[in-house]
């Protein structure tokens, strides 16, 4: 049986042993992009460790679970298709306790509706991860979820009840003032009656509610390391994953080191950049509102991979995929010498791309001429106050 080289452990392995990796991930959407965010030349182990370190370090934490529900991206929703609107994660909470599960998180969705999530799986390796340790989210590990919903109007209702028991589908579900499918008050337990009334007192009374929010500052370097070792790969292939630089981005990648980490963090740029010197002018105009800009960008003789997630450019990555791009041939380089970028939009099943760098510029400036494909997508965006009120009652 042939063997290959695993690219994040770069150790030989039969074929039998590795499986498909999105180097940007699925829950981001990486399943609708193209092959240069995909391998398959990462083992099965790594494959795994990096889904349960790396990847959900980044994509399960306040930082990239905040946008979704309460920016651009909610107009870009078919909602004659039913979508899964996500909740984003708020953090955790001490005013309610549960006798059976020693944390509880709250989440928050669009409108203002909310979920309280009990569970026991945020130990220490997994407190800055929403939900916890992701191996323990079956059966009892998965906790109990109560549902605070705050809109009266059954277009959002249906979605918000379709979305709550998507996302917390091995949970056992608990609506405090809304009627669930096959749940009846004789199917809870006492403690579970008295629980969801004191949520709802609690909801009654409108007090401030204070949150927790455990964060590790280098949540994303290690997450940004596997971008620059598997985007490199897939740009530049086995030249690229024998270089020293590949090495120190596998160096990163396996350490766990904090005090280590933020040492390297400079040299690969950061998550929370605004952008500097060459870069900083174009990055204001390198955004598609409500959806994820992926763009690589040449800057003298490095390239640098930069994602706008959900067109906000509030938390960009911006991370180098090498230094020396002069040692590198790659058709798209030569075809696009000023950067090139992909549009990706989730919520449509949509990746749109190779669009050249000059014409985004060009399209967010006002000439639109370039980019027909773009005028294509804005015009399926709907601005929020053209979506149903989430509340038909006024409230005083």
């Amino acid at each position: 049986m042939q063997d290959h080289t695993c690219i994040y452990c770069n150790q030989e392995k039969n074929t039998d042993e590795f499986s498909l990796e999105h180097i940007f991930p699925d829950s981001l959407g990486g399943a609708f992009a193209n092959n240069i965010f995909k391998t398959r030349l990462v083992c099965q182990r790594c494959n795994s460790l990096s889904g349960l370190y790396v990847d959900s370090s980044f994509v399960k934490n306040f930082f990239s679970t905040t946008l979704p529900a309460f920016s651009d991206y909610l107009g870009y929703y078919d909602f004659e298709k039913k979508p899964i609107i996500p909740f984003s994660y708020m953090g955790f909470v001490e005013y309610i306790k549960h006798p059976n599960y020693k944390y509880c998180e709250k989440w928050l969705w669009c409108g203002g509706s909310m979920i309280y999530h009990f569970h026991n799986n945020s130990t220490e390796s997994f407190q800055t991860i929403a939900g916890g340790d992701p191996r323990k989210r079956k059966g009892k590990n998965a906790g109990e979820v109560y549902l605070v919903g705050l809109t009266d109007n059954p277009f959002w209702i249906e979605l918000l009840l379709n979305s709550f028991i998507k996302q917390f589908k091995k949970s056992k579900k608990i609506s405090v003032n809304y009627i669930l499918p096959n749940q009846s008050s004789e199917s809870l337990s006492n403690e579970q009656q008295n629980i969801k009334k004191e949520l709802f007192t609690i909801h009654q009374s409108k007090d401030i509610q204070k949150h927790t929010m455990p964060i590790n500052i280098d949540f994303n370097v290690r997450f940004q390391a596997k971008l620059s070792l598997g985007l490199g790969y897939s740009l530049f292939g086995k030249q690229f994953s024998t270089s020293n630089e590949a090495n120190f981005y596998r160096d990163i990648f396996w350490n766990k080191d904090h005090k280590k980490l933020i040492e390297l963090q400079p040299k690969m740029m950061s998550f929370f950049s605004k952008g500097k010197n060459d870069l900083e002018k174009f990055m204001k105009f390198l955004n598609f509102k409500g959806c994820h800009g992926l763009f690589f960008i040449p800057v003298s003789n490095t390239l640098v991979f930069y994602g706008n997630l959900y067109g906000e450019n509030q938390y960009p990555i911006l991370t180098v995929i090498t230094n020396e791009l002069d040692k590198y041939e790659h058709e798209l380089i030569k075809k696009y010498p000023y950067g090139w970028g992909y549009i990706l939009v989730p919520q449509r099943e949509l990746f749109i791309g190779e669009i050249e760098i000059p014409n985004i510029l060009a399209f967010n400036t006002g000439d639109k001429s370039f980019l027909p494909e773009l005028i294509e997508l804005e015009s399926l965006y709907q601005d929020q106050s053209e979506l149903p009120p989430f509340n038909l009652e006024k409230k005083d």
